[in-house]
């Protein structure tokens, strides 16, 4: 990819080629239309990790068949820092310290970076689960870390590489970094990254590691990883914080155009912020007033009683289970109802804002810090 700004980006994406770039950056994707893991919109407000429900995105672009299948008593992960080796730990060491009182489990958005609205099908890339595991600052409490440190480059093996910010494991005011090791309540699966990946709670999929083999601590504050310097080179919020923007999507209208009986229409969607929760969801219809939407399952109790009781008890035991909901990093879903439409083609336009006091804007020229708001044509038949 050459070097592109960031309005040089959108730019492109916006000209007859975007289709071709939109398929160069996301082959190695399947995109699952969240509109089909329930009838009418029903979307589970936590999504099975079985193939095909749950998304699969390669950061290499690799095929499914071609996934690193590892088994959990192969699994090693190595410390290092240059050619120096700090430690390495075992599947089974893991596993002995989260049974010794170091694991959690807490709720996830796992959004990959080209869910951004780049185009109808890129919207698919987002799903919700119950991750477990232990937190990797427990993982390195004896491990002697170079006082120079600023990074943590992370190595998967598929190749993919990225990295964290060595000061994101100290912060007091977020959930910790975790090594997962199992997904509502199952262990982690091939294709979601197992048998260990890396889950960090406000950032963007990609520096999620999946199939992690290697934590490097180094000096260099320098961007490095495969998006970070090739696939979004020069695209500063890639790097650091790397974290999930606003946004929302339309499941109902699934970001296309789409012809709908009338003249009331009830829609659905789903909205995520990354280091915050959404707080208030707004539609429009044909550049109208702004109303508000229903948001729905968003406290803890209609949660609870949407999910199974495996899921209910995984989910009492969370550490989030005494936070008020919605919930930072933790998908909304909302509802609401289009009334008294004429037959004819309309423009509706959806919004989320969020308990930092963002909102997403109409046209920002910026899709990864902050991303459009959904306008989505349609028509209803008369």
């Amino acid at each position: 990819m050459t070097r592109f700004n960031r309005r040089e980006f959108l730019k492109t994406l916006a000209t007859g080629s975007a289709a071709l770039l939109a398929l160069r950056f996301t082959s190695g994707c399947e995109f699952v239309d969240v509109e089909t893991f329930g009838t009418a919109g029903a979307t589970p407000f936590v999504t099975p990790q079985d193939d095909g429900v749950w998304f699969w995105q390669s950061g290499n672009s690799i095929a499914k068949e071609d996934a690193p299948d590892i088994a959990a008593d192969d699994w090693r992960l190595t410390i290092t820092t240059g050619d120096q080796e700090l430690g390495a730990l075992t599947y089974q060491q893991l596993r002995e310290l989260g049974a010794e009182g170091e694991e959690l489990t807490y709720f996830k958005t796992l959004r990959c970076v080209f869910s951004l609205n780049l185009g109808p099908l890129l919207t698919s890339l987002i799903a919700n689960g119950l991750f477990t595991g232990v937190p990797l600052a427990a993982v390195l409490d004896a491990i002697a870390i170079p006082q120079d440190a600023v990074k943590i480059r992370t190595f998967g093996a598929d190749g993919f590489t990225s990295n964290i910010p060595l000061e994101r494991l100290t912060s007091e005011d977020q959930l910790p970094v975790m090594l997962a090791y199992e997904l509502n309540g199952e262990p982690l699966s091939r294709l979601r990254g197992g048998p260990v990946r890396l889950i960090i709670p406000e950032m963007w999929g990609y520096k999620n590691m999946k199939w992690l083999e290697r934590l490097d601590f180094t000096a260099s504050d320098e961007a490095f990883g495969v998006y970070e310097t090739v696939r979004f080179r020069g695209v500063e919020s890639i790097d650091a914080p790397g974290k999930m923007a606003l946004a929302n999507h339309t499941i109902t209208l699934a970001g296309r155009s789409a012809t709908l009986e009338g003249p009331d229409v009830t829609i659905v969607g789903v909205a995520v912020s990354g280091d915050a929760a959404i707080t208030e969801v707004r539609f429009s219809v044909d550049d109208g007033p702004e109303e508000q939407a229903d948001l729905l399952g968003d406290d803890a109790d209609e949660v609870r009683q949407s999910l199974s009781p495996a899921l209910q008890t995984l989910m009492a035991d969370a550490a989030q289970s005494d936070d008020e909901w919605p919930l930072p990093n933790v998908w909304v879903r909302w509802s609401a109802t289009l009334e008294g439409l004429s037959p004819g083609s309309h423009t509706l336009t959806v919004r989320a804002f969020d308990s930092q006091g963002r909102a997403q804007q109409l046209d920002t020229g910026d899709p990864l810090t902050v991303a459009q708001a959904v306008r989505v044509p349609f028509e209803i038949s008369g």
